[in-house]
């Protein structure tokens, strides 16, 4: 369970594309509240940590909800608190996770991001990571992933 006592006891985070884009596009939510609070607030000591696709997507998805003038100022932000890390070095388990389940390449890599850096990885609820499939992901590559409810 996702929750603020979950968040604040984190040292390292990977979110989902979907988690930044339900962050920086929606109204408010239970979700972005939870976030602001315990991720994206000034005390939280919390390290966020990405890959190259998920930066691409933040930008392509606000760039259609805001525009390409404040999609990229908001691309600046995010790189001061987020460490994108190179597919140079988790491409590898991306590729055996995505050639093991049919879900998104993206989300492929935000779980060997979460492999790399031992740490949990934050997903939106979606139909393709149903909770069998997230345990067989957890078990065969000892990932730690998590849903919002």
């Amino acid at each position: 369970m996702i929750s603020k006592r979950f968040l604040r006891e984190q040292e390292d985070i990977v979110l989902d594309s979907g988690v930044y884009i339900e962050y920086f596009t929606s109204r408010e939510s239970s979700i972005k509240k939870l976030l602001r609070e315990n991720v994206f607030s000034e005390d939280s000591t919390v390290n966020l940590h990405g890959h190259y696709l998920l930066k691409s997507e933040i930008y392509y998805i606000t760039c259609r909800f805001f525009g390409m003038e404040e999609s990229e100022k908001l691309m600046k932000k995010i790189e001061k608190f987020i460490n994108f890390i190179s597919g140079d070095f988790i491409y590898n388990t991306a590729g055996k996770i995505k050639c093991s389940f049919p879900i998104a390449l993206s989300d492929c890599y935000s779980i060997a991001a979460g492999i790399f850096f031992n740490c949990p990885i934050l997903f939106l609820k979606e139909s393709e990571l149903s909770e069998a499939t997230i345990k067989k992901i957890n078990n065969i590559f000892g990932s730690k992933i998590y849903i919002f409810p």
